[in-house]
């Protein structure tokens, strides 16, 4: 029994190794030379090992192909593609989140209206509350200046606690104008927002 193993392997490793060969034999390259034209072969020349190349079947069909080695020029251009087609693709997909948030928020144009009016008005509300204490400070600011002028008037001193009243209605003064600006600002950029929603709902609704 060991005899008849030992004399079968005698007879499949030879064909193993035929087979090993032939198909090392089978393994073509094709590459192109600096005039453009075409060669084929089992090895490639030194002088082109940097150079594109494929690895081809016996139809001609490839099985690989070989880049040449990029440059520092290269890699940094294909680094800013990337980083480019990464920002493109983050941006889609925080488009695709929003318009599915617009279309489960809002049923209408007239859902939309709505929601715009009254955020502009809760903030105009605001406003008209900051503006009549605005109205008040500078009434008192009026009375302070003219209290310190009464004082100077007299030869006197200026109190103390007339000067940081002042001090601080003037804070405050500058405080409820920047806090109106800021609403302001907020008023016209709900306005721009609820155009750029509307015109987009409408570009999901024609599009269903």
């Amino acid at each position: 029994m060991n005899s008849f193993l030992h004399n079968l392997h005698h007879l499949i490793l030879p064909l193993l190794l035929l087979n090993a060969s032939g198909a090392l034999a089978e393994r073509t390259f094709k590459w192109v030379d600096e005039e453009g034209n075409v060669h084929y072969g089992d090895k490639i020349p030194l002088q082109y090992s940097t150079r594109e190349r494929k690895e081809i079947n016996e139809q001609g069909r490839t099985l690989k192909i070989y880049e040449p080695p990029r440059t520092e020029e290269e890699k940094a251009e294909q680094e800013r593609l990337a980083a480019i087609e990464a920002e493109k693709k983050q941006r889609n997909e925080e488009q695709e989140r929003y318009d599915s948030i617009l279309l489960a928020t809002y049923s209408s144009e007239a859902d939309m209206q709505m929601a715009h009016d009254g955020k502009l008005a809760a903030i105009e509300e605001l406003i008209q509350l900051t503006s009549s204490r605005h109205n008040s400070l500078q009434k008192r600011l009026t009375v302070l200046t003219e209290d310190a002028a009464d004082y100077q008037r007299r030869n006197k001193p200026v109190p103390e606690f007339v000067q940081h009243q002042t001090g601080t209605v003037r804070d405050q003064i500058s405080q409820t104008e920047a806090y109106i600006e800021t609403k302001q600002l907020e008023m016209e950029a709900i306005r721009q927002q609820f155009a750029t929603d509307i015109a987009r709902y409408h570009e999901l609704q024609d599009s269903q």
